[in-house]
């Protein structure tokens, strides 16, 4: 083979990581407002036509833009470790697919060193809140994403023919070596298949709400009326911080304590019911801030002039700061795990109650939340542990001991 096309075989992962870290970026993922895509793929200097057909497809199919550019950026990510192995991506092979993966396990992401410059170190256990701190290397999730990306853009690619025969990505295959799944008989249980090869194990996911004592303290913190108003709605709606974000006047309905959200999923809009504290402390934000009332526009801004419509990264910026204060490390999507915690310890609510208001499509997602949390677990422990011994049992004075011992062949 040429060498143009391909390095030596000889050539180790630490050799590869050490060009990633020193040849400079190429290709950038760029955004083009005036196209339908939304994001291409540039890689080095043009556009990666392989690559944009297959985020057109996904497009086609109705994907979120969130998710095409999540895409775009891991197909910019394979397309870089090709480039510095001196590998064409049409060439690529499952060699390459497998250094990949070490290189991923071994290598520090780079979006793990955009943190503050005070922040704890990574990997570290939160001694307040006993959350991990993510970890310098890449997770096991993202590998997976990265290999569920690439099996599905080389599927594509082989398809529209583009060059590559073959797709080097691993499939999953069932135990006769089909597609898992290709011909279940739904009245027979699923059975766990092994995962395809160089998929990461992932742990169990997990969830860990905030106690009220914690969740007053973060309340306490905030410095203005719309970050109250913010984590009363989290609390008390359990919807999703993007979901609260994206509100826009008109969908309040303050009579009957209700608020319109766009469903992450099926992209829906449906109501979902708040405190009253909630639209209190919302009152007291548009009357302090005065943020700019357009008709269908957005309900939160910033609070910076000009002011600007409040995003994702903003609304973490600010519990970023209450965490700093406090010493924890709480996110977002843990306001979501205490609402549904909170209404699930009601015995008010049934399970398929608290799946309506979080709009899960399967129970089983909710069950998540019925697992004891472990500061529950402790304190049972602790009480079960002083509490005194339970009386030695006795007989009631009216009977005869004698007799009783007979019966039950006690001997004395």
């Amino acid at each position: 083979m040429n060498v143009s096309a391909r390095l030596s075989p000889s050539a180790g992962t630490a050799g590869h990581a050490g060009l990633m870290a020193s040849a400079g970026r190429v290709g950038r993922v760029e955004r083009r407002r005036d196209s339908s895509l939304g994001w291409l793929v540039v890689f080095p200097d043009v556009e990666h036509h392989a690559g944009s057909s297959y985020l057109r497809e996904l497009a086609a199919s109705d994907c979120s833009p969130a998710t095409i550019r999540s895409y775009a950026y891991a197909l910019l990510r394979w397309f870089r470790f090709l480039h510095e192995r001196l590998v064409r991506w049409d060439r690529a092979e499952r060699t390459d697919v497998r250094a990949f993966v070490e290189h991923l396990r071994e290598v520090p992401n780079p979006q793990r060193r955009r943190g503050r410059p005070d922040a704890p170190p990574l990997g570290v256990v939160n001694p307040r809140t006993g959350k991990q701190a993510p970890g310098r290397q890449y997770a096991a999730r993202t590998i997976n994403h990265q290999l569920s990306v690439l099996f599905g853009f080389y599927d594509h690619a082989c398809a529209a023919g583009f060059g590559p025969l073959v797709n080097p990505v691993p499939a999953q295959r069932g135990r006769d070596g089909g597609r898992v799944l290709a011909h279940h008989n739904p009245m027979e249980d699923f059975v766990v298949h092994r995962r395809a090869t160089y998929r990461q194990k992932q742990p169990k996911p997990t969830w860990r709400a905030i106690p009220d004592q914690a969740a007053e303290q973060l309340f306490g913190v905030l410095r203005c009326h719309r970050d109250r108003a913010l984590i009363s709605f989290w609390l008390s709606s359990g919807v999703r911080a993007a979901e609260l974000l994206g509100l826009r006047h008109g969908d309040l309905d303050v009579g009957a304590h209700t608020i319109t959200v766009v469903s992450k999923g099926s992209r829906a809009r449906e109501e979902v019911p708040a405190s009253v504290d909630s639209f209190a402390w919302l009152a007291l934000y548009l009357a302090e801030d005065r943020p700019p009332l357009v008709e269908g526009g957005p309900l939160w801004w910033t609070r910076t002039q000009p002011p600007r419509p409040l995003t994702y990264h903003a609304a973490r910026a600010a519990l970023q700061r209450a965490n700093a204060v406090l010493g924890t490390n709480w996110t977002l999507h843990d306001l979501r795990h205490t609402a549904a915690q909170r209404m699930l310890a009601d015995p008010a609510f049934t399970l398929v109650d608290v799946q309506t208001i979080l709009r899960h499509a399967s129970v089983t997602t909710t069950q998540i939340y019925t697992q004891p949390r472990l500061e529950d677990l402790i304190e049972k422990v602790l009480e079960h542990y002083a509490r005194p011994p339970a009386p030695a049992p006795t007989l009631d004075p009216g009977y005869d001991a004698s007799a009783v011992h007979e019966l039950l062949g006690i001997r004395r």
